[in-house]
């Protein structure tokens, strides 16, 4: 069998397997990507149909597109109006449990670094990237899950804000560090110059972001319904990309301040004064989502297939995914304070920690900008996804099984209950009983007219004569 043909049969099998994991993941909870980094292990590491060096060929490519796809597709459906009552709870959240992370991982990869799985090379400054990177759950895998789960909006929103808040916050942290070290090479930053360089950073990417998201908005009534509407939109995103990241600034930040813009479209589109109010095209929606199937499906197995030895970097990254958990049950705490959680909730909301394609879109950006000493980043952070992902796939329905019935969403009950037809038959008995007369007098055709009386007495009530 040519390579070609190998190729297309994997390619088709990964596209089936991911229908299949969806259609799993309905019915158990158990999340689809599983099945997915699973099948990657078998074409990398176990048969090496997939040789790693490949892959790493690739990267740049294929994680820049991820990066566009999963930040649009995160920012576009973030409608902040709808999740204003978990704001607090879910920014705090978001906030808590991402700086928790950083301060956990960023000692131990030092720790790494002086066992040996690190290099020499690698800094404090280091460790607090790799903690950027991992410091934020997974909307890709999240959202979908709680979706499916009927919680309560208050468990539900918390979570699902603080997925897509934490994105903007890895994003955008670990842009900024890669800036600092990548042109010097040492991990060595005053506070001034890191200072400058995130500034700089933020301010190029929201400044673009939103000069471009006020141009999609105004385009989106001209576009409707056009054939050519998401060609145009994929097509303009990389563009930005591009321009934002010659300029210096956080590409990431722009694309995803231009996806928020556009999907709050309506809202802009009346606060600035338009004629008419614009909407992001369904059609524009349905079809990144399938390509976001496609990508993610596909950037998975290439997440399973990266897990490759040397076991050293394999194994840590399995240990970092624990301490993931450890870092994120004060934040629970501390955010769900003063309100009346359940202890179920509280650990549900715990275990909802899977680290996804963002977090392995950000861990190839640093070798490829040239950061000394992160060659081996990518396999600790795609282990620690992984692991964390296993915890998320156990806990996730245990914890759920726990909750009391009013974490949970209550069928609404039916307006008119079949067991009560009486009033209604009440109400047309007169009817029926019109319908009875009616044939009687049907009936009544060969009545001979002299029987019948010259005057009709007034209908009146009966009496006693």
């Amino acid at each position: 069998m040519s390579d070609v043909s190998v190729f297309l049969l994997c390619v088709s099998a990964i596209f089936l397997i991911g229908i299949v994991g969806e259609l799993v993941f309905a019915k158990t909870g158990v999340p689809d990507v599983i099945w997915l980094i699973v099948v990657g292990i078998v074409l990398g590491p176990i048969s090496g149909l997939v040789p790693r060096p490949m892959l790493e060929g690739i990267a740049p490519y294929f994680g820049a597109l991820t990066l566009v796809i999963v930040l649009f597709n995160g920012g576009s459906s973030l409608q902040l109006r709808e999740l204003s009552a978990a704001a607090g709870r879910g920014s705090s959240l978001a906030v808590l449990s991402f700086l928790l992370a950083v301060a956990c991982i960023a000692p131990i990869t030092m720790a790494g670094k002086w066992i040996g799985v690190l290099p020499a090379e690698w800094t404090w400054l280091h460790g607090v990237m790799a903690g950027t990177i991992l410091g934020g759950s997974s909307s890709v895998v999240i959202m979908p899950a709680l979706a499916k789960a009927g919680l309560s909006a208050r468990i539900s929103n918390i979570v699902n804000l603080e997925s897509a808040l934490t994105d903007v916050l890895c994003v955008v942290g670990t842009g900024a560090l890669i800036s600092i070290l990548a042109p010097e090479g040492t991990g060595e930053a005053t506070a001034g110059s890191a200072g400058m360089s995130l500034l700089k950073s933020f301010g190029i990417g929201v400044g673009v972001g939103l000069v471009a998201g006020l141009v999609a908005v105004l385009l989106l009534r001209p576009l409707h319904g056009s054939s050519y509407a998401y060609p145009l939109m994929l097509g303009a995103l990389l563009v930005l990309y591009v321009i934002v990241d010659e300029l210096g600034g956080s590409a990431a930040l722009a694309i995803l301040t231009a996806a928020v813009m556009m999907g709050n479209a309506p809202t802009l589109s009346k606060s600035i004064g338009l004629a008419k109010v614009a909407v992001l095209d369904t059609n524009v929606k349905g079809t990144h989502g399938e390509l976001t199937f496609i990508i993610k499906s596909l950037f998975f197995v290439f997440i399973g297939a990266m897990l490759a030895p040397p076991w050293g970097p394999l194994i840590f990254g399995l240990a970092v995914g624990g301490v993931l958990l450890a870092a994120r049950i004060p934040a629970v705490v501390v955010a769900c304070a003063g309100q009346s959680f359940s202890k179920p909730a509280r650990g549900l909301i715990a275990v909802s920690l899977p680290r996804g394609m963002a977090a392995g879109v950000l861990a190839m950006m640093p070798h490829q900008a040239g950061v000394p000493g992160t060659s081996q980043l990518p396999v600790i952070v795609f282990a620690a996804v992984l692991t964390s992902i296993l915890i998320f796939a156990v806990g996730f329905p245990l914890m759920k099984k726990r909750l009391p019935a009013g974490d949970l969403v209550k069928p609404s009950s039916p307006k008119a209950p079949a067991s009560e037809p009486a009033p209604l038959a009440e109400k047309l008995a007169p009817v029926a009983a019109l319908a009875e007369l009616a044939g009687a007098s049907a009936e009544a055709t060969t009545v001979d007219p002299s029987a019948v009386p010259t005057e009709i007495p007034l209908v009146g009530p009966a009496s006693d004569d």
